[in-house]
C-alpha cells in the first residue's frame, strides 16, 4: 500500500542570498513570523503528508533545531559540490514504494497549491506558473509529443510557463524518477544540474500533468528582491 510522503531539498549554500540569510540555510528565512520549512511542514501536515524527509547540507545543525521530530533529516555532505541531482540521487531510496512530492526549499506557496499539487495525481504533477515566464528561472516547455522539458535553457518565448519548484509523483513515477537521477549519477553525469533535468526522458513514459499556480500564489526567494516580493504576497 503506498501513501504519501514529501521529500524537501534543502541542502544548498544559497549564495545569492547571503544579505537576507546571514548565513542561515533559505529555508529558515522567515515570512510573516514563520519560517520557510516549517510553513510547508504545516502544509503538508493538513493535507495529510506527515512522512516528511528533509535532506540538508550547510548549517544542518540550524535546520535540524528548527524541525525538530516534525520530519526525518538525511544530511548529504558533497553540497557544496553538486546540484540537487545528486542530492536527491543520493536519496533516491527515498522516492521508491510512495506517491511522493519532491519541493525546492527555497520556494514559498499558498495552501491552496499545496492541496492542488496532489488533486488528480496519475503520473507526475508539476505546480507551474502558466501566466509567466520570467527570466533567470526554471521554465517548462510540452512538446508536440506530450514530452515536457524543464530549465532555464528554455528561452521564455518558446516556454509555456514557470516551474515553481514543487513536483508530486504517482508511486510508479517515483520509482522512474529515482531510476533516471541514479543512471545520471553512476554516468558521473549531472554533477551541475538539477533533478528535473531528467524530466524530458521520464515523460516520454510517465503522463505529466501542469497545475497552474497563479503568480501571487508563489515566490522563490533567490535573492534580496525575492525576497521582497515573498513578503509582499505572504505577509
Amino acid at each position: 500500500m503506498t501513501y504519501r510522503r514529501a521529500i524537501l531539498l534543502c541542502a544548498g549554500r544559497g549564495t545569492r542570498a547571503r544579505d537576507i540569510t546571514e548565513g542561515q540555510p533559505k529555508c529558515l528565512i522567515r515570512i510573516d513570523g514563520e519560517t520557510l520549512i516549517s510553513r510547508v511542514l504545516n502544509q503538508l501536515s493538513l493535507n495529510g503528508v506527515t512522512d516528511v524527509h528533509v535532506i540538508v547540507g550547510h548549517e544542518a545543525d540550524q535546520i535540524t533545531q528548527e524541525v525538530g521530530n516534525r520530519a526525518t533529516l538525511h544530511y548529504y555532505a558533497d553540497f557544496e559540490r553538486t546540484n540537487n541531482l545528486w542530492t536527491l540521487a543520493t536519496h533516491a531510496d527515498l522516492l521508491r514504494g510512495h506517491d511522493c512530492a519532491v519541493l525546492f526549499g527555497d520556494v514559498v506557496v499558498s495552501d491552496q497549491a499545496i492541496t492542488d499539487l496532489w488533486d488528480g495525481l496519475s503520473g507526475i504533477n508539476l505546480l507551474v506558473d502558466l501566466s509567466s515566464r520570467l527570466t533567470g528561472t526554471m521554465r517548462v516547455r510540452r512538446a508536440a509529443d506530450k514530452s515536457v522539458d524543464m530549465g532555464n535553457h528554455i528561452a521564455p518565448a518558446e516556454a509555456d510557463g514557470n516551474y515553481v519548484g514543487f513536483l508530486s509523483a504517482r508511486s510508479s513515477a517515483a520509482d522512474r524518477l529515482a531510476d533516471a537521477i541514479v543512471a545520471e549519477m553512476t554516468a558521473g553525469r549531472g554533477t551541475d544540474a538539477y533533478f528535473t533535468s531528467v524530466m524530458a526522458d521520464i515523460s516520454t513514459a510517465v503522463p505529466v500533468s501542469f497545475v497552474d499556480v497563479k503568480s501571487d500564489e508563489w515566490a522563490e526567494i533567490d535573492d534580496g528582491d525575492d525576497y521582497l516580493i515573498a513578503k509582499e504576497r505572504f505577509e
